[in-house]
């Protein structure tokens, strides 16, 4: 958690008057956080608040969390339906063999859809068990089209969680360790794809940090800025030459900006018309910001590897509690 998130909260510590470090994953809500100066107390209130049946590791606590949020996610294929179809129609019009990076539950994809569209269909996740279950619920014709790389950690750094954000590699060594936690994953992978689709996970991707380290906000920007690169690369990285990737990403929810709701039934010309307004009235900013994202991938070493990009229009995703403003992100490699 940031150091500017804790104002709003009841915040317990420990009783080291030591520089805070840590925040109790298991604790975390909007009401509450329990901070800690050292992994070693961080542990000692887990033990004694939680249980020694918590997993000493923060790695295996936040896997076992995705899991379980997952489990008791409701089933959202009715109300995601206007994302899916938007999803599903910005994916670039190659066939042959795709890759969906944070499949999940499956609810913004439409399996039976590009089962009948390609011959192979993978699908990564960290969550092994919830691509599993998406997987067995279809026909045998569309699972046998379907192949899982379960317990992938698109994050990159999940196994640095326990050093600390002390340790959070920093300048020249992290775009080193950026590298190669992207070339470690498409190795994992075995192979690359004729096309590539990103659902809306790359603002979870540094969630699991921000629940379990407290950091000043430059360090908090750092830990965002080598997951997005990590992303990136990872997808155009599994793109095989020739073939095209597709990210849809969302960068605002209505709790920010409520009137976002007023326009689920308006033509996307218009929610962009909305958003650059309140953008320019300084009402709202919107993170990532989709033209220096573009920038970003068009920029950086990636760029070279590439034909084209290209941004769409906003759309609006209905995840129950709130909307959340999307844009697509998609590309062309050389």
């Amino acid at each position: 958690m940031g150091e500017t998130g804790t104002e709003q909260r009841k915040i317990e510590r420990c009783s080291c008057q030591k520089e805070l470090r840590r925040a109790c994953d298991l604790c975390a809500s909007a009401q509450y956080a329990f901070l800690a100066c050292s992994i070693e107390c961080l542990r000692e209130h887990q033990l004694g608040k939680h249980g020694s049946s918590v997993p000493a590791e923060a790695e295996q606590r936040m896997r076992q969390a995705q899991r379980e949020m997952n489990r008791r996610a409701p089933d959202a294929w009715d109300w995601y339906a206007p994302h899916r179809r938007r999803v599903m129609d910005e994916l670039p019009r190659h066939s042959g063999t795709l890759c969906v990076f944070g499949a999940g539950n499956c609810a913004d994809i439409d399996l039976e859809y590009l089962a009948k569209r390609f011959s192979e269909v993978h699908l990564v996740d960290l969550d092994g068990e919830a691509i599993e279950r998406s997987r067995d619920r279809q026909s045998q014709a569309v699972r046998d089209r379907i192949v899982l790389h379960p317990n992938l950690d698109l994050s990159g750094f999940l196994d640095r969680l326990d050093a600390g954000p002390e340790n959070f590699p920093q300048g020249a060594e992290l775009g080193q360790s950026v590298l190669l936690a992207a070339r470690g994953l498409i190795q994992s992978l075995g192979r690359t794809f004729d096309v590539t689709l990103s659902t809306c996970v790359l603002s979870q991707l540094a969630l699991s940090y921000q629940e379990a380290w407290v950091v000043s906000e430059a360090t908090s920007s750092s830990v965002v800025a080598a997951t997005t690169a990590l992303h990136l690369a990872t997808l155009v990285g599994s793109t095989r030459s020739g073939g095209a990737g597709f990210m849809a990403f969302d960068v605002l929810s209505s709790d920010d900006l409520p009137a976002l709701s007023d326009f689920r039934e308006r033509p996307a010309t218009e929610l962009q018309a909305f958003v650059e307004s309140a953008i320019n009235q300084h009402e709202i900013a919107l993170n990532p910001d989709p033209a220096s994202l573009r920038a970003q991938l068009s920029s950086s070493g990636l760029g070279s590897l590439l034909a084209s990009s290209r941004l769409t229009l906003p759309w609006l995703w209905n995840i129950k509690s709130a909307q959340q403003l999307v844009y697509g992100l998609g590309f062309e490699r050389c």
